[in-house]
């Protein structure tokens, strides 16, 4: 029996790179779209490759939005893909000549990213591999962000990263994407949160730098700066979890802050109203001559 394939992509405001990522993942039988009401043309790019475009409201992560997509499937075995990314050239022709071997249920596959435009081999990222193909039911999907896929069975794959079998992935352009992205997800309380220790946040700042530039193998300012930048991510969600557990957020807190001096204000300005109307003038002498 044919291995039949469904593949989906969940995009928002993605119209420069849905293209492409759509016509890599035609390898599939079935191609689905989930999009969260883009604003500019991603629907018009869907629409012209994909089998079906589904619209949904928009969402600031895609893990909730994977479980409404897998259930749109039809077929056993399941391809899924942000719409960032592209299967590369040994990836479609692994997946769309069938080569992998079904009596698995999940395979890994690498994940290339290029962060800040460019791929480094000997950065902290890579090789990393993600479960991206699976026979139905070998895997599952839930909302919390960075932890919203739990793999069922143990029969799996590993695809090695020397077959140029991989997806790459066209990640954040620049420092500004990365620093946005880092607050929506971390503004989430349904996620993964990032280590807890040491507790002294100046030792946790260094602690993170140093981990992420011990998986680095390259030298130079590229790694390094990745590497940091993963670390502002492990750091913005300490404190952010931090501040979760210490009282109502600061807005409240300034907000509570700012009524206590008006207050204060209104308190003084009627003081000193009264007291000009009770303290008599002192007339004034008249000048010697």
């Amino acid at each position: 029996m044919t291995v039949k394939i469904s593949c989906f992509v969940v995009s928002y405001n993605r119209e420069k790179l849905l293209g492409l990522c759509l016509r890599a993942a035609r390898i599939a039988d079935q191609l689905i779209v989930i999009d969260k009401s883009s604003t500019d043309g991603t629907a018009e790019v869907a629409r012209s490759l994909a089998d079906e475009v589904i619209v949904v409201p928009w969402s600031p992560t895609v893990e909730g939005t994977r479980v409404l997509a897998l259930s749109h499937c039809a077929h056993d075995w399941i391809l899924y893909l942000d719409d960032d990314e592209v299967l590369s050239p040994q990836a479609m022709r692994f997946l769309g000549e069938r080569e992998f071997d079904a009596s698995r249920d999940v395979f890994y596959l690498p994940l290339k990213h290029h962060i800040l435009g460019r791929f480094d081999a000997g950065a902290y990222y890579w090789p990393e591999h993600h479960p991206r193909f699976f026979r139905r039911g070998a895997v599952e999907f839930g909302p919390t962000v960075h932890g919203g896929v739990s793999v069922l069975s143990e029969n799996i794959e590993h695809i090695s990263p020397d077959t140029g079998i991989c997806i790459e992935h066209l990640s954040n352009a620049d420092t500004e994407s990365w620093i946005e992205k880092t607050n929506r997800y971390t503004a989430n309380p349904d996620r993964v949160r990032a280590p807890s220790e040491p507790a002294n946040f100046a030792a946790y700042a260094h602690a993170r730098i140093d981990h992420w530039m011990a998986r680095t193998t390259s030298e130079g300012d590229y790694p390094a700066a990745v590497a940091a930048l993963r670390a502002v991510y492990d750091i913005v969600d300490r404190i952010k979890d931090w501040e979760e557990r210490n009282g109502p957020p600061g807005a409240a807190r300034l907000d509570a802050t700012a009524e206590a001096m008006l207050r204060a204000l209104q308190v003084s300005a009627s003081l000193r109203t009264r007291t000009s109307a009770t303290v008599p003038e002192t007339p004034i002498p008249p000048r010697r001559q």
